[in-house]
């Protein structure tokens, strides 16, 4: 029988074009749950998923990408059972952020900016709107 010995994912919340007042709220609310809270501007729309979250293979891009400004949150080795408490803690401080993922196979390829843009159609559709989330 073969053995798989897989690397543990740092516990990251990646946030993209986050006020420094939603900034510090996420920071403690990572440390609460032992992850890493890593913030970037608009200049990593044309970074791969992955190398925002580390994972080998992944390498800088020259491009810069589109300039886009709305807010996101990317979550990187949380499973589903961790990011529930996280959700809560960000709505009860109120920081909420509509944009959000978690990292998966799929998405850590894509572009910064694709996925924002795919997130971004999501959320009006599953809202039938641009509006504040509940």
């Amino acid at each position: 029988m073969k053995s798989r010995i897989r690397s543990a994912i740092t516990k990251k919340i990646i946030g993209i074009n986050i006020s420094s007042q939603k900034r510090d709220i996420i920071e403690d609310i990572a440390k609460s749950e032992n992850a890493e809270a890593v913030f970037f501007d608009n200049e990593i729309m044309g970074q791969q998923v992955g190398y925002l979250c580390g994972f080998k293979g992944f390498v800088r891009s020259e491009k810069e990408g589109e300039d886009i400004t709305d807010e996101c949150l990317i979550f990187s080795g949380i499973d589903g059972r961790s990011l529930d408490p996280i959700l809560k803690k960000l709505r009860e401080k109120g920081a909420t952020v509509k944009l959000k993922a978690m990292v998966t196979l799929h998405n850590q390829k894509w572009k910064v900016g694709e996925l924002i843009k795919e997130l971004r159609r999501e959320h009006i559709y599953m809202n039938g709107g641009d509006r504040d989330e509940k």
